[in-house]
This record gives structure tokens, C-alpha cells and sequence, in this order.
């Protein structure tokens, strides 16, 4: 009887859906813009370049997105930027995508290859921001499509999320004067929504989910009982 009784609740979460729709166009760089619009859906800015498999396997597809800094000795920033609308506020939004580091073209120190969501309201005013390292220079392996995700939840307001992909080269005024170059890589870019990490009391673990484990945990804490 105990287990039935709890049942409505454990439904009472919503568990993020693995296969959510992807709300980025366009992720994986397969189809070309008009003019100086390198992709569709994209807006470009920088050094940024399509790429094939004649520099790189690409993770998806037949096509990647390229970015290399001016190696001026002057900060050089190089960005991929694309706008999603009908941004739900409260709800948890991740983005994610494959980036790679050529040892044939290997990444200077100077450069910060970064993966970032802007949660903005119907204006284009930024509310907040959310990124992360999309490669490590000195840790990540070369030759090798690295994952790396970031998430947020959409704060009150917010009514669009703008998407990043930024090589920025740093210059002499942070401290490198030298530039050593190199490109990065950019493929299968996603963004996907779901419900906000559960806040139900009856996450007796804590872990963001309802299920036996939290029945275990209440059945546990039944029988210690009080002193």
C-alpha cells in the first residue's frame, strides 16, 4: 500500500527527455548562407571558415566550422552566433557540441576556445550568462573531437537564449606578445530544453530524480522512526 500511495508522486517530476528536440539550426554546419553568411542560421564574425575532410573527418556530416585568430599580437576574437526564440522561463536549457584541436595546426596559449549561452529578454538585453571551456590547450588530446556541455536554467524574463562559439586570441595586453596560432574546430552544436532539475520533497536522496531509491530511502527513515 505504501509504494501505490507514493506512485503519484514520483510522477510528479518531469525527467529531462534524452531525445528533446534540438533548437539550434543548422548544428552541424551542413548548409551553406548567402554572401558573406558562411552557414544558414549562423552569423559570423572573425576569422571563421567552413571546413571538409580535407583538413578534418568531420564528427557529422560532411562539413565543420572553422575559426583561427589574426595572430596580430592584438586580442582577436572570432565568433559563431545564433539566436533561438520562444525561450521558456524556469526551464532548464543545455547546450552542447564537438570541438577539435589539430596537432598539424595545434592551438597557441594564447587562445580561449569557449561555449557559451546568453539567456536575454525580447530586447536582446543580456540577463545572464552560462559558458564553458569547449578545449583545454594545454589538457585535451589533438586530433580527437572533444564534447563539453553547459547548462542553465532560464532566468525570470528571458525570452531568448543567444548561443556563442567563441576563439578568442588573446594579445600582448594579457600577457602574449607571441602568437602561436592555430585553428579550432566546431560540429554537431546543440541546444535542447527541459524541465528544471527536480525540487519535489519527495527527492528523499536529493540526486534530481523520483524513483525506488527515494521509496528505499522513506522506508528506511519509517522504520528508524523517533527515539
Amino acid at each position: 500500500m505504501k509504494v501505490s500511495i507514493l506512485m503519484p508522486v514520483l510522477l510528479g517530476c518531469a525527467a529531462f527527455t534524452a531525445n528533446a528536440q534540438n533548437l539550434i539550426s543548422n548544428g552541424s554546419f551542413e548548409t551553406p548562407g548567402p554572401g558573406f553568411t558562411l552557414f544558414e542560421d549562423w552569423q559570423n564574425f572573425g576569422n571563421v571558415f567552413a571546413s571538409d575532410a580535407g583538413e578534418t573527418a568531420p564528427q557529422d556530416g560532411v562539413a565543420t566550422g572553422k575559426m583561427f585568430g589574426a595572430s596580430s599580437g592584438l586580442q582577436s576574437d572570432q565568433v559563431l552566433l545564433q539566436t533561438v526564440d520562444n525561450i521558456v522561463e524556469g526551464e532548464l536549457y543545455t547546450l552542447s557540441g564537438f570541438t577539435q584541436n589539430l596537432s598539424s595546426d595545434a592551438l597557441g596559449m594564447e587562445n580561449l576556445i569557449l561555449i557559451q549561452m546568453n539567456f536575454q529578454d525580447a530586447n536582446g538585453e543580456n540577463i545572464e550568462t552560462v559558458e564553458t571551456t569547449a578545449i583545454d590547450v594545454i589538457m585535451d588530446p589533438f586530433d580527437t573531437w572533444i564534447f563539453s556541455s553547459v547548462e542553465g536554467i532560464a532566468p525570470a524574463g528571458t525570452s531568448q537564449i543567444l548561443v556563442a562559439l567563441l576563439h578568442i586570441q588573446l594579445g600582448a595586453d594579457q600577457g602574449f606578445p607571441t602568437q602561436g596560432g592555430g585553428a579550432s574546430f566546431w560540429d554537431s552544436i546543440e541546444l535542447v530544453g527541459g524541465d528544471a532539475p527536480c525540487t519535489n520533497p519527495a527527492d528523499i536522496n536529493g540526486d534530481g530524480t523520483l524513483n525506488f531509491f527515494d521509496v528505499s530511502a522513506f522506508l528506511a527513515e519509517f522504520a528508524n522512526g523517533c527515539p
